[in-house]
């Protein structure tokens, strides 16, 4: 009898720990729910992951332009260093090609700046050459007040007129300028400076032919042998310009004291 007891006993307790077992499958129901949802989430990342493979395009793109800019700045840097060798080698060229303004002699190496010649020049005659460009510049200003003008025939017909004396004499008008240290051009200018004068000053000229006649007898011995219309002539001419250049120079004073003339340098 004890024996089915004891059976009974153990069937009962087994049928009471069903229940366990049941706890256990519950447990394991359990658990496996959340690994569920930890493999979402790692489907998620892993979804996400070619997401951020689209943007790594993005984040190289910046180290390109980088790369360009830094190409860029050093183009930028290398143009002025260009733009500078190019003025330097231009600037050279231009002072060889005109170095006669800077340099007027070399002597076994020595130069002879320009400026020490213009410094001598000035000592030795340079109060007279300030007082003719003042001369002309006031012959200039009072013709074109009085509105005088000479024509480049005018000019021209005097020199033609020039060169045939000189050729009388056997002399050349080139031979003269030389040694006057001349050019062609500045005679030009001379000659057109005594026209604009004669034209102002010497309209108002005349000479008498007691004038001439007085002052051939007083000059018998000196004036040359010729007809005696050719020596009127002749003396005529002298006389007026004599008369000329004595009115030119109360007319130039006259000019000078009424201009307005500063001077920078003292000669």
């Amino acid at each position: 009898m004890a024996t089915k007891k004891t059976v009974k006993k153990a069937k009962t307790s087994t049928t009471k720990a069903l229940p366990k077992a049941e706890s256990k499958t519950s447990t394991k129901k359990a658990t496996s729910k959340p690994t569920q949802k930890t493999v979402v989430a790692v489907k998620s990342t892993t979804v996400s992951a070619p997401e951020k493979e689209k943007v790594v395009p993005a984040k190289v793109t910046p180290e390109k332009t980088s790369k360009t800019s830094t190409e860029q700045t050093t183009v930028k840097l290398r143009r002025p260093y260009v733009i500078l060798i190019i003025v330097i080698i231009i600037l050279g060229a231009l002072l060889y090609y005109f170095r006669g303004l800077f340099v007027a002699a070399v002597v076994n190496g020595q130069p002879i700046s320009r400026l020490e010649v213009i410094q001598q020049a000035e000592k030795q005659s340079g109060k007279q050459t300030l007082d003719t460009l003042v001369r002309d510049a006031l012959i200039e200003q009072e013709a074109k007040k009085e509105n005088v003008t000479v024509s480049d025939k005018e000019v021209t017909d005097e020199i033609a007129t020039l060169q045939d004396n000189l050729k009388k004499q056997g002399q050349t008008l080139d031979d003269v300028l030389s040694t006057q240290g001349m050019t062609l051009d500045d005679l030009k200018r001379l000659i057109r400076l005594d026209k604009l004068v004669q034209k102002m000053v010497g309209k108002n000229i005349k000479v008498s032919d007691q004038e001439i006649t007085d002052y051939i007898n007083k000059n018998k011995d000196s004036l040359p042998t010729t007809n005696a219309s050719t020596l009127r002539s002749q003396v005529k001419s002298q006389l007026v310009q004599q008369k000329t250049n004595e009115a030119v120079q109360s007319w130039l004073a006259n000019l000078q004291s009424k201009a307005n003339i500063v001077y920078f340098v003292q000669y």
